[in-house]
């Protein structure tokens, strides 16, 4: 398992450094699998500036402006087959269901046995090309065992083994990783998610990244995109707390989506 991890970042150069790049020091992940993907020029030498004492300082590449625009760059510049652990660049930290108490969470201790091998597991066993995690940070919800099927796998953290198939490239900005959960489950008949696993994340408040073009329009016209083209696969409704447009994923297709058994040399064609 050749292990990359990418981080799409936009106006954080500073966050990035004291939140997810901070995390990967402590979990002591390799500096060398670790790519930053920048807007633009003028962004990179922002983020040369602020990360020139940081260990993760070499890997900073110009992508494209736009979370779809980035998201689909990041596809093409790696190679087919390529293992990829995708991060917000605001993460602070990685929960799981604590194993003593299944009311709590707690820190997990090895991000390698924890969650990189888990993912690729996961994604090898059910043959499929898309791996997330709990998009809750509520340790009640959370399960012990993976799940299996048409699940929502957050942006902030996900994995997937890498393919340019057209139909995985995301069309939206708020709300792609909604689409890509949906694609994924269309192409491959599932989407692996580790129910154990949650992030902590300023979702919708921190500065920079998103935040910079998301208005409740732009959501909205997310979720409006997602139920106009897979009608049979999501819902929109609007959460009460945020008044925010939000999307249920539900299969209503009656098995159209269901693929047969794959082999292990189909999963990596």
């Amino acid at each position: 398992m050749k292990l990359n991890v990418a981080i799409p970042s936009y106006k954080r150069s500073n966050t990035i450094k004291e939140k997810t790049l901070a995390m990967l020091e402590k979990y002591e992940v390799d500096p060398n699998v670790v790519t930053i993907f920048v807007a633009n020029n003028e962004e990179l030498g922002l983020y040369q500036d602020s990360l020139k004492d940081n260990p993760y300082k070499n890997n900073i590449v110009v992508g494209v402006p736009g979370m779809k625009n980035v998201r689909n760059f990041i596809r093409e510049y790696y190679d087919e087959g390529e293992f990829i652990v995708n991060f917000d660049d605001d993460l602070d930290t990685i929960m799981r269901k604590s194993p003593a108490n299944g009311n709590k969470k707690e820190p997990i201790e090895n991000i390698h046995k924890e969650l990189f091998e888990p993912m690729f597991e996961q994604m090898a066993i059910n043959n499929n090309k898309l791996c997330g995690v709990y998009a809750a940070s509520n340790a009640l919800f959370m399960s012990y065992e993976p799940k299996v099927g048409l699940y929502y796998c957050i942006g902030s953290c996900w994995s997937n083994i890498n393919d340019k198939h057209p139909d995985r490239m995301v069309e939206i900005d708020d709300k792609e990783d909604y689409q890509r959960s949906i694609q994924h489950f269309d192409l491959d008949g599932s989407v692996s998610r580790l129910d154990n696993l949650t992030v902590i994340s300023q979702y919708y408040t921190e500065d920079g990244g998103m935040q910079v073009e998301r208005t409740n329009e732009t959501i909205e016209a997310g979720a409006d995109f997602l139920v106009n083209k897979y009608p049979d696969l999501c819902t929109k409704y609007f959460r009460k707390t945020t008044g925010h447009a939000e999307i249920k994923l539900k299969d209503k297709s009656g098995g159209k989506y269901k693929r047969g058994v794959q082999t292990l040399e189909n999963f990596f064609s």
